[in-house]
């Protein structure tokens, strides 16, 4: 909704333009009025209107001064220019100011009126697109420098005035959401923040690495709240009003409080009033990183979870800036897409709203390389049937399989499927069933604490003397005299 400022010291004018029009099914709504333009400036410095349609002949102040003053001070409402036959040489001066329009009071109706009001609409909206545009390349230009907190000596002076929000205070929420993308509509189906405040407000949007900011800026001497007792789907953090001079020091402080939100998440809208502790990233990861993928490599999925377990509690312990655990965990599936030849599945950024929640999504990612790793180096015969059968064995080794149920799997008889397995494969299908079930348990052995009962079990043997006795066939030894030699 486009906010308009009326100034006329005429008070039947006033009415008849603020009567004339149904402003709020035009998009405009009016904040204020004002008999003169002394008046009126104060008006603009404490509204900061989008539109303001001033007559031209006023005491105290006139209209095309009121014009030239609020350009001065750096405010870029538009103005309409209310003005009477014989006052044409002020219309054009106003004109070269840069007021957008005027209209003759004697022949202002609503049809003309609303001509105006359209044509200043088209250049509200195209002013504010690019002004939106430009702002947010600053501040993404400003989010750069956020992890180290360094000044970039690219950035100085005026350089940091964001466009459009002149004379506004400035709020900034920050939304930890886990999502590639946001929007504002997003924010405001939270129902956090009372809608005319948000009417009221100039936005910005910035959404990096799951957290979006949202840059609230409001007339001076407005107030806000946000509903902090309401439940949210993920965290948020907000402050106070601020001037734009403090744009820098308090998004330091926001993320300083969104990261201890990452670690402990309290799904409430929360306000940050301090800096607290500067983030600090956790050193010397690369040792587990390399082993995390490593193991992945050689199939040790054990192994695997130890070492993602053991570098997402450091994370936590040094409370590591969140972006820093996501870029290592962006580093680590990319590298094991590599070795899984599986690239698709890392289009699309590892995110997640807390620390918990991305190491969730993270194993389930290695877990679908390590499923595909492992099933691109399963034997693969020249028959479709029996490379179904593979795959089953592989997928369900754990399972009671009959013979019986391979062969309802593949349309077969029994003692057929029986036969052509040997046949392609040179053993049997309980051979290499056993052959599946050995590997793993010699795997698990050799990576974890667990019983040589509870392996034999989680393998898929019945008991412990037929486990003992198919991997002394197969290995030439016992579990317990493997276990003792790796």
């Amino acid at each position: 909704m486009w906010t308009v400022l009326l100034v006329e010291d005429e008070v039947f004018v006033r009415r008849k333009v603020r009567e004339t029009m149904p402003w709020k099914e035009m998009g405009f709504t009016i904040i204020g009025e004002a008999g003169n333009g002394l008046e009126a400036m104060e008006k603009i410095r404490e509204c900061q209107p989008d539109v303001v349609i001033t007559d031209i002949v006023m005491p105290l102040m006139n209209g095309v001064d009121l014009l030239k003053q609020a350009r001065k001070e750096g405010f870029t409402s538009r103005f309409v220019m209310l003005t009477v036959m014989s006052d044409f040489e002020n219309v054009q001066q106003a004109l070269e100011f840069g007021a957008s329009s005027y209209m003759l009071k004697l022949y202002m109706d609503q049809e003309t009126l609303a001509e105006t009001m359209s044509k200043v609409e088209k250049e509200l909206i195209d002013r504010r697109s690019a002004e939106i545009r430009e702002a947010e390349a600053l501040l993404y230009k400003l989010w750069k420098l956020m992890p180290g907190g360094a000044e970039s000596p690219e950035i100085k002076g005026s350089e940091l005035e964001v466009p459009g929000v002149h004379g506004r205070s400035l709020s900034i929420i920050a939304v930890q959401h886990g999502q590639p993308t946001y929007t504002r509509d997003d924010f405001f189906a939270l129902r956090v923040i009372d809608n005319d405040v948000a009417s009221a407000a100039v936005w910005h949007l910035l959404t990096m690495d799951g957290v979006s900011y949202l840059f609230m800026w409001l007339p001076t001497n407005s107030q806000f709240n946000i509903f902090a007792e309401k439940a949210l789907p993920y965290s948020l953090i907000y402050t106070e009003l601020i001037s734009a001079a403090h744009l820098m020091d308090t998004w330091k402080s926001i993320q300083i409080k969104l990261n201890l939100e990452w670690y402990n998440p309290t799904f409430r809208a929360k306000l940050c009033t301090s800096a607290g502790t500067p983030l600090r990233e956790t050193a010397d990861t690369w040792g587990l990183e390399h082993e995390i993928w490593h193991n992945l490599e050689q199939l040790r999925w054990d192994a695997v979870v130890g070492a993602v377990n053991e570098l997402w509690g450091k994370f936590e312990v040094q409370q590591a800036p969140q972006l820093q655990v996501k870029q290592a965990a962006a580093r680590i599936a990319h590298l094991c897409a590599r070795i899984s030849q599986l690239n698709t599945v890392d289009e699309e950024a590892i995110l997640a709203s807390d620390h918990h929640r991305l190491k969730l999504v993270f194993m389930a990612r290695l877990e679908t390389h390590f499923k595909h790793l492992s099933a691109s180096r399963i034997p693969i015969s020249d028959h479709p049937e029996v490379n179904k059968i593979i795959s089953y064995l592989h997928e369900h080794y754990v399972e009671e399989i009959t013979l019986d149920t391979l062969a309802k799997l593949v349309c077969m008889d029994d003692k057929y499927v029986s036969g052509l397995f040997k046949k392609k494969l040179g053993v049997s299908i309980i051979q290499y069933l056993h052959q599946i079930r050995i590997e793993h348990a010699q795997r698990l052995l050799r990576e974890t604490d667990r019983t040589i009962s509870e392996i034999g079990e989680r393998v898929g043997f019945a008991n412990d003397n037929y486990f003992i006795k198919i991997f002394k066939r197969s290995t030439g030894g016992t579990p317990a005299s493997f276990r003792n030699r790796t």
